[in-house]
């Protein structure tokens, strides 16, 4: 699961981890199955070009650095515009956004971070073992 921790205090994003861990018997299961990016996941996305960290949200905040990297004017998160930004992803630059991701804090109480550099490598790694010791928590 991917969730964005948005805009403070955060609410949303606490209340679905909480249900989640809830759900699960208590503990910590949605440290095992979340995926974040703080504040959004046009942090990860961006990560494909820079290693500059988004400080916002806000769509207007990001349009300039989305432009530098994209071309894409006026960022407004339209269908078209992403398609758009999508067409920068590249499997040349997703090396580097894995590179950036892994340098990236992982506590998702901090703006620009996110835990995505964990689930890469999880999701490279020639072993799933990973799934079922994911499992194996999420049964407790």
């Amino acid at each position: 699961m991917f969730c964005d921790t948005e805009k403070k205090p955060h609410e949303q994003y606490e209340d679905i981890k909480r249900k989640i861990n809830e759900f699960h018997g208590g503990g910590n299961a949605a440290d095992e199955v979340i995926i974040f990016g703080n504040p959004c996941t046009m942090q990860i996305i961006s990560k494909h070009w820079t290693d500059e960290n988004l400080k916002s949200p806000a769509k207007p905040v990001n349009a300039p650095l989305i432009k530098e990297y994209t071309g894409v004017e006026n960022y407004k998160g339209r269908a078209d515009q992403i398609r758009e930004v999508m067409e920068h992803v590249t499997e040349e630059n997703y090396v580097d956004m894995c590179q950036r991701v892994s340098n990236l804090e992982s506590d998702d109480s901090v703006t620009g971070s996110s835990n995505f550099g964990k689930f890469i490598e999880l999701f490279e790694s020639g072993d799933s073992g990973w799934i079922e010791e994911i499992n194996g928590t999420l049964e407790m």
